[in-house]
């Protein structure tokens, strides 16, 4: 009987974590979504915002690349404070944390760690 017991606690938890796990799945691409639409709006008129392509402008880097590249705490910090523009033209912009969230979701595929001092 114990063994059946083990074995039908084993089944249930198998069950609610795959029930659980289909469940974030389309949250995470909600998000990833979310993250780059933010990058396509306030960044794609002069930089490339997927991997595959080219930046519109030259001299611009690929931000899926650059940013991509970044830990959870270097994007928390460069995005939150306001990205420095780099040459006159470039615009200062500010995300959100959650808006910081959502673009490393769209990078990573999934959500960061919270970043020390965010929790």
């Amino acid at each position: 009987m114990e063994e059946q017991v083990i074995r039908w606690l084993a089944a249930t938890g198998t069950t609610l974590l795959l029930a659980l796990d289909c469940l974030a799945a389309p949250q995470a691409e909600v998000e990833a979504a979310k993250g780059k639409a933010l990058l396509e709006t306030n960044c794609a008129q002069c930089h490339a915002v997927a991997a595959d392509k080219q930046s519109p402008l030259k001299q611009a880097p690929n931000l899926w690349v650059v940013l991509g590249s970044w830990p959870s705490e270097r994007l928390d910090i460069e995005m939150a404070d306001g990205v420095a523009p780099r040459h006159p033209d470039m615009p200062r912009v500010e995300f959100s944390a959650e808006e910081i969230d959502n673009i490393y979701a769209y990078l990573h595929g999934h959500w960061p760690e919270v970043p020390p001092g965010r929790q």
